[in-house]
């Protein structure tokens, strides 16, 4: 160690510090010295979820300056896996806490936003999910290049805001119907390579757009707010959800002509098409599954882009 000098420490520890926050915690207990030469980076890679540990750490972050917070790579969910799944409970009580959980979260998204380069961000609680993404969306996010949400997200929409922005994931809306429409997805994310829409269920309408921008059908462009794929986009990946167990025979049936178009358009696309499609059904694990790909994004691996 003795031999090696503070700039080449400091650059081992930053390439060592990116799976999720465990080294970073570790190489500050190794010695003050290592903590002095680490503390840039200590926040480099944070996976967090739940209320108690988000405002513990929007209060760090929050006392600190800014190039002792520079977080780059982030996964944040607002509940913990434990209550992944639960019914969201309408007493005011409980309420007002999903308000402060959502506030935190918009503190450290808004803190971590000027240096993110990847983000995943799950938005479970049904009160909050859409506020909390669309302040995500205007925010000025100059070097974010990977971004996976997943709640009821509305659509990235406006200027720019996002202009490295190479592959998003959204899931968590069953029908998002409008996505593709008025170039609204390329005006947000003008650099977009990779697109997985996860967690469809009875979409016809959507699958009918995507169908529409993908494949360039003649009629499309006498549509009035015609269907249309960002001109740099190269893979889109679709991942259909599991109907529920109680589910009405038109729905069924509406999910099962979705899935058609699907498979339709898959088999129609070539190699020589510009855009790539592939299909997949969705995890039924989606918390678990979006911190794999999360890590291993880091790792240079292919995350939900196989």
């Amino acid at each position: 160690m003795e031999t090696l000098s503070v700039e080449l420490h400091a650059q081992i520890f930053e390439f060592a510090c990116v799976d999720g926050g465990a080294t970073a915690r570790a190489l500050a207990l190794v010695s003050h010295y290592i903590r002095e030469v680490a503390r840039p980076f200590l926040y480099q890679s944070l996976g967090i979820s739940g209320h108690t540990c988000i405002s513990e750490l929007q209060s760090r972050l929050a006392s600190l300056p800014p190039y002792l917070r520079r977080i780059r790579h982030l996964f944040l969910s607002d509940w913990e896996l434990s209550r992944i799944g639960e019914r969201a409970s309408s007493e005011e009580k409980d309420v007002e806490r999903y308000e402060r959980e959502k506030i935190a979260a918009m503190h450290i998204l808004a803190l971590a936003a000027p240096t993110l380069e990847s983000l995943t961000i799950i938005a479970s609680c049904p009160y909050t999910s859409t506020s909390l993404i669309a302040h995500l969306y205007s925010l000025p996010l100059p070097h974010l290049r990977e971004l996976s949400i997943r709640g009821f997200y509305p659509f990235p929409v406006g200027v720019a805001q996002m202009p490295v922005l190479e592959r998003l994931y959204l899931g968590g809306n069953r029908n998002p119907h409008g996505l593709l429409r008025l170039g609204a997805l390329e005006a947000a994310c003008p650099g977009l390579t990779h697109l997985c829409v996860s967690g469809l269920i009875s979409a016809v309408s959507f699958a009918n757009e995507l169908r529409e921008a993908s494949l360039r059908l003649d009629d499309a462009h006498q549509a009035k707010f015609p269907a249309v794929l960002p001109r740099t986009l190269r893979h889109i990946a679709i991942n259909p959800g599991s109907l529920p167990t109680k589910t009405s025979a038109t729905a069924r049936i509406s999910h099962q002509k979705m899935l058609c178009i699907l498979e339709e358009m898959v088999a129609c696309c070539s190699e020589s098409q510009p855009v790539q499609l592939t299909l997949h059904n969705e995890s039924k694990d989606s918390y678990r599954e979006m911190l794999r790909h999360w890590e291993g994004r880091l790792l240079g691996h292919d995350g939900c882009w196989p």
